[in-house]
């Protein structure tokens, strides 16, 4: 029998000395306003409003919910991408404190299913990872999605599941000696373009660095293809905005499109969610 999945914790607000560290609540003073925000399902994450203005505080989700999370390359390229303007700036950030994480509040909407099929939104979004492409990669490991997978499949055990098919699982396994004998060159790659971790504001912002990655510029091209088909009758528009026609080929794309269907199947299945193989 599978084992049940545990509860994820729900918290109405932040512990003390979590607000402590907020600009202007430092001495013990309340906060003027938290609020739950709402998008993610992984972490706890607050808005929370000081005399000194507004800030998001995130807390670290069960460990279960966030599988292959590592919170000090998190941190790394986070702080990277917000001295670019690409992020939020970083207020505060411990991660050996269930993760604790601070940033200035930015206002915007979160973008929608109809953003991934508006070329004039892609368009502003390769521009955006075309200048956190050019950004130094900092000195963190390098993408592997195989190594990844191993620690997906570790927690698919762990919950007693059952394992992935074979046969799909070793498509995956060359796909990622594929992509090892021909890499590109190293950037910062964010790695979860989803909507919720889009913002449209005073600029398009970049959110939630869990899953950033030491990779290469064409692999965040293809998490948006992967993740919106309706994309997929702009790619073109996109690529070209992020800037990465030199090396792009339908096959190389076509490579990294699956990978990242891949890790999002194993990835639901080690968070004990149902899910079909790419």
């Amino acid at each position: 029998m599978a084992a049940p999945l545990p509860t994820p914790e729900r918290l109405s607000a932040p512990p003390p000395w979590a607000l402590a560290h907020v600009p202007g609540l430092a001495g013990g003073e309340p906060p003027l306003a938290v609020v739950r925000l709402a998008g993610g399902s992984v972490n706890r994450v607050f808005r929370v409003d000081s005399r000194r203005g507004s800030f998001v505080l995130r807390l670290n989700g069960a460990a279960w919910l966030r599988p292959a999370v590592d919170r000090e390359r998190e941190l790394v390229l986070h702080r990277a991408a917000s001295a670019a303007g690409v992020a939020p700036p970083i207020v505060d950030a411990d991660p050996a404190s269930e993760g604790l994480l601070i940033t200035e509040f930015e206002q915007g909407r979160p973008w929608c299913d109809a953003d991934y099929e508006d070329v004039a939104a892609l368009h502003r979004l390769g521009e955006r990872l075309q200048a956190l492409h050019a950004l130094p990669a900092p000195a963190v490991a390098a993408f592997d999605p195989w190594s990844i997978a191993q620690q997906y499949l570790h927690q698919i055990e762990a919950l007693a599941r059952a394992p992935p098919p074979e046969r799909p699982l070793a498509q995956f396994e060359r796909s990622c000696a594929m992509l090892r004998s021909n890499p590109l060159p190293a950037c910062i790659a964010h790695g979860d373009l989803a909507q919720n971790n889009l913002l449209d504001g005073d600029r398009l912002w970049l959110l939630d660095w869990e899953y950033a990655q030491r990779g290469d510029a064409m692999m965040d091209v293809a998490c948006v293809l992967a993740y919106y088909p309706g994309a997929r009758r702009h790619g073109a528009e996109l690529a070209a905005a992020t800037g990465i026609q030199g090396h792009l080929t339908r096959e190389a794309l076509a490579l990294r499109v699956y990978i990242y269907q891949a890790l999002s199947w194993l990835w639901h299945l080690a968070r004990g969610e149902p899910a079909q193989p790419p």
